[in-house]
């Protein structure tokens, strides 16, 4: 008895439509420092200095950077995907991993979790503006590093939802 493989192959003109999403690699930020902290045995801390010293290791700045062997890194974690098998990642299109990144930097900057993606929660509107938010910002940055304030994020957001206020009284 014989059994035979097929492999499908791939035409030229499917090539053209495909992206590639290169490997995306999360860099330990300083969070990762503070879980490495051996345990004390002492007097605890109140609620308001742990509030501080938590609050000294916020991100004021989301970089990305691509290393020598093609791969992605990001300073913070993915914690929506809006397609369970895409994870974020920059890419020179609009595409699924470039508008599940802008979810999570828009994520990042907001508190109301009232949408459902396929992993994770984010607000109905973080969805909604995130591909103008890849066009208007993601699409234009250098391809190889980047660097975006969180108050730039905040910014922006703030200028889409007054936007959106001052179309619905009119």
């Amino acid at each position: 008895m014989s059994i035979s493989h097929s492999v499908p192959i791939r035409r030229s003109r499917d090539l053209d439509r495909s992206v590639v999403a290169p490997t995306v690699l999360i860099d330990p930020g300083p969070d990762a420092r503070t879980k490495r902290q051996p345990i004390r045995l002492g007097p605890r801390r109140s609620s308001r200095q742990s509030l501080q010293s938590r609050s000294a290791y916020a991100i004021d700045e989301f970089r990305f950077f691509i290393d020598r062997q093609g791969r992605q890194h990001f300073n913070f974690r993915q914690r929506v995907w809006l397609d369970a098998s895409v994870q974020m990642a920059y890419t020179r299109v609009d595409t699924v991993a470039l508008n599940t990144l802008a979810v999570n930097l828009l994520t990042l900057v907001t508190r109301k979790r009232d949408y459902r993606a396929a992993v994770g929660s984010t607000s109905r509107r973080v969805v909604l503006l995130a591909p103008s938010f890849s066009r208007e910002c993601l699409l234009g940055a250098p391809d190889d590093a980047w660097a975006l304030p969180k108050t730039a994020i905040k910014a922006w957001l703030g200028s889409r939802l007054r936007a959106r206020m001052s179309q619905r009284q009119r």
